[in-house]
């Protein structure tokens, strides 16, 4: 389930760093490089949330709960490549097994690549309290001097879970909020972000039926001082099923990406559509297909 998790969360960038256009250009280069830069924030942040569930469901629950001392251990991350290079260490604060605390660092030090070419430095700090999937445990991320591919990420991310559920389906429901959140880039510049979202993991017969769904809303200030809300007008469905098809979008949802006075509409698709990375994009009152590049 671990590894699930992380496959769908990965899958959450709601922009491409890259998009080439179909048909005509109805977005101007200040806003395309908007869009883009909203898209490389956004993936960052969705990645260090992941990045600090994958890290806080790998030890067993002996471990979490701090067993019979509590102490520092090095824990490893496996199947993740992301983590390549890491130091993954736990250190629990308590030792009640029915209310675990502690603190679970990812150090990438002076800079680690992953095989896909992605530059990770700095740290990542996850302090947990609860235990896992049980509503009201939680996961609140911090960082020190935490960058992917030079882009500075700072805030604080907490992950909530509020339900759980084994009919009609196995599922788990969490609030995320981000705090404070920017994101710095080469030349200083920032983009800043808060944001709050429901995301709830819906668990099939097969890795292929599983489903993730994200609803809720960011705002913040583009990296020209230009405020912008990102809201979530139909709930985004991410499949296992695309994702194992190389599809990162979310198959199916809504999105109305407000941009100063300027609103953006994004449609991923209708209920039942097929895996693709197409976003359909409308803009005064026209419309154009964007291809999504992974």
């Amino acid at each position: 389930m671990n590894k699930l998790m992380s496959i769908i969360t990965i899958g959450i960038v709601l922009f491409s760093t890259s998009c080439k256009d179909d048909e005509i250009n109805l977005v101007s280069v200040e806003q395309n490089a908007t869009i883009t830069d909203q898209s490389v924030t956004e993936a960052y942040f969705n990645e260090a949330g992941d990045l600090s569930i994958q890290a806080f469901n790998t030890p067993t629950p002996n471990e979490i709960a701090g067993g019979r001392t509590n102490g520092t251990i090095t824990i490893t991350v496996e199947g993740d490549t992301r983590f390549n290079g890491a130091i993954v260490t736990l250190t629990t604060s308590g030792n009640d097994p029915l209310n675990p605390e502690g603190t679970i660092t990812i150090d990438f030090g002076d800079g680690q690549t992953d095989p896909r070419g992605v530059v990770r430095k700095g740290i990542i700090i996850v302090n947990y309290k609860g235990l896992r999937f049980v509503p009201g445990s939680k996961t609140i991320t911090t960082f020190d001097n935490y960058e992917v591919n030079g882009v500075g990420i700072e805030g604080t991310r907490t992950i909530t879970t509020s339900s759980f559920s084994v009919t009609p389906a196995l599922s788990v429901s969490f609030l995320v909020k981000d705090v404070d959140g920017k994101a710095t880039f080469s030349d200083q510049t920032t983009i800043t972000r808060n944001a709050t979202h429901s995301h709830t993991i819906t668990f099939g017969n097969t890795p292929g039926s599983t489903t993730w769904t994200v609803e809720g809303q960011a705002s913040g200030k583009t990296r020209t001082e230009v405020e912008y809300i990102f809201l979530i007008e139909r709930p985004l469905i991410f499949k296992t099923e695309c994702v194992f098809k190389g599809f990162s979008m979310p198959s199916e949802g809504e999105a109305l990406f407000t941009i100063g006075n300027l609103p953006v509409g994004l449609n991923y698709g209708d209920e039942g559509a097929a895996c693709d990375n197409v976003v359909t994009v409308s803009i005064n009152n026209g419309t154009q297909n964007i291809t999504v590049n992974n």
